[in-house]
């Protein structure tokens, strides 16, 4: 690997891949693209505790940030239309209920009245972002606007990360890791309002960021770079409660990979040095908010509070047991389990992302070395092991909350991380090798998030046990404009994303010179 302090000539700094930034722009719209797609196949309502996030968000562009705590949440004031978001989730739990249960709403929908929301406490960046559309729209329009600037603003960090890694010198199998990192509950949960999606994208462009500055240095791009990272970082901090602890691990284990001297000649660099400041205020004010509202602990500190969960009084050992027995079960919501956590993805999805991840892991073990390994192993273990300590820390006072969503981030840490890490190795492989290699991860990656979509649309159209004909013949509900318009959307954007990700990749110091034997040195890094 070389140094960030050195500069020189190669293939990748004369080249550069100017398209860069309009591949940005192609990345943003598929990724935008689908995520709406979600938007409107999916019910409103009828994503985890979805009612509470778009009360907060219509609530916060109206200036009220937190609202009067109440028996049921936090009591603010807003459009009907928005608090009837509550009375919309008759289908929650019920997969084989359809979406046809809701009942339309009545009365002036845009009259501004009470509702309660339990994410009162949250910080309110994310809702600041996406509550926008609740003042320009007097109906049901604002919320799937309110979805679709979620979506919006999630598919610019994941586009920012994969325009990073188009830009190394071998992009193949790390420019399919960037969507391997993002599985169909990421877009889902991009597709309504809801933080989490903002968290994952966020986190995901500053240890790209990171991983990119540090592999493949560049003095040119540096500025740009760490001005990425810290856009990243801003609102990663700013997402969740938990957001400021995964953004520490994006922004500190890339560096891993250098040495203590040339970690001090990196931050010494004006345009690293701002990233770190901007990056520490950010925080500091996620962290001021936590500590002001006390949001991470308020079911704790409060005996009345709303929400109750179920281990209060349990041991630490009993906390991180419980995850770590589930480890399986989290990973599967984690991968796809839609609507109210109601609806899992098909087994099929499941296998792919098992197969994909193991072989990443095992490679990982078979190649790398040096701190390359120590890196794998640092990423590995924060999978494996963070969750499960939270929860244990957590469940005395506040019970069992974890979900297998909230580590999204970590396993898109890991997946990129891995990737990239071996990719150096494995890209010496004959070129038709790596072109069938990630041809078959951009088929299985479409594949796979088709047929999640197709499954979450059939469950609320018809029910789980309704059939296939019935969603696009005489279904009980229809998405805005028709189910067989969205699937159709949806399979050809994601095919097109597919086909432009496997095309974009490929090998500058192939293409400029015959490829050198594996130098032994380089694997010690």
């Amino acid at each position: 690997m070389t140094s960030p302090t050195r500069s020189r000539a190669s293939p990748s700094d004369t080249t550069n891949r100017p398209r860069r930034w309009v591949v940005f722009a192609g990345a943003w719209l598929m990724f935008s693209l689908l995520a709406a797609s979600w938007s409107f196949a999916t019910p409103i309502s009828a994503s985890p505790d979805e009612p509470a996030h778009i009360v907060k968000a219509a609530s916060v562009v109206r200036g009220q940030f937190i609202g009067e705590s109440s028996a049921l949440g936090h009591v603010v004031q807003v459009p009907r239309y928005i608090a009837s978001t509550h009375a919309e989730t008759c289908f929650a739990f019920a997969p084989t209920v359809s979406a046809d249960c809701a009942v339309p709403l009545s009365g002036p929908s845009g009259e501004i009245i009470d509702s309660t929301t339990t994410a009162g406490l949250y910080n309110p960046v994310y809702y600041l972002a996406v509550g926008a559309p609740s003042l320009v729209f007097d109906n049901v329009s604002g919320i799937y606007a309110m979805r679709i600037m979620s979506g919006i603003l999630s598919g610019f960090f994941v586009a920012l990360a994969f325009m990073l890694v188009y830009g190394w010198r071998r992009n193949r199998i790390p420019l399919a890791a960037i969507a391997f990192a993002t599985p169909p509950m990421m877009l889902f949960l991009s597709g309504s309002v809801n933080p989490n999606s903002l968290e994952i994208a966020a986190t995901l462009t500053v240890f790209t960021g990171m991983l990119t500055i540090v592999s493949q240095p560049n003095n040119r791009l540096l500025t740009e770079r760490s001005m990425i990272v810290l856009a990243g970082a801003v609102f990663a901090a700013n997402a969740r409660g938990l957001s400021p602890l995964w953004l520490a691990i994006a922004a500190l284990t890339p560096l891993i990979l250098l040495s203590w001297t040339e970690i001090r000649v990196l931050f010494a660099k004006p345009a690293a040095l701002t990233a770190v400041i901007g990056t520490a205020l950010a925080t500091i004010f996620a962290l001021l908010w936590l500590l002001r509202t006390n949001s991470l602990t308020a079911a704790i500190d409060n005996e009345g509070n709303f929400q109750q969960y179920p281990g209060i009084g349990a041991s630490f050992f009993e906390g991180f047991t419980y995850v770590m027995r589930g480890t399986f079960g989290f990973a599967q919501t984690m991968i796809g389990n839609f609507g109210w956590l109601d609806t899992p993805a098909p087994l099929s999805v499941y296998f792919i992302w098992a197969a994909l991840t193991g072989a990443a892991v095992l490679a990982s073990f078979t190649v790398l070395r040096g701190r390359r390994l120590v890196l794998a192993m640092v990423l590995i273990a924060a999978l494996g092991l963070a969750p499960a300590i939270i929860q244990g820390i957590y469940i005395t006072g506040g019970g069992i909350i974890w979900q297998g969503r909230y580590s999204l981030p970590l396993f898109a840490f890991l997946i990129v991380g891995l990737f990239s890490l071996f990719s150096e190795q494995v890209g010496r492989l004959p070129e038709f090798m790596m072109k069938r290699l990630t041809l078959m991860i951009w088929f299985l990656w479409s594949a796979a998030q088709f047929v999640s979509f197709a499954t979450a649309l059939r469950r609320y159209s018809v029910g789980a046990d309704g059939t296939w004909r019935g969603v696009v013949g005489a279904a009980d509900w229809d998405a805005p404009g028709g189910n067989l318009l969205w699937l159709g959307i949806f399979a050809a954007v994601a095919v097109i994303a597919a086909a432009s990700g496997w095309f974009l990749g490929s090998d500058l110091e192939r293409t400029h010179r015959a490829p050198a034997p594996i130098d032994e040195s380089t694997l010690a890094r």
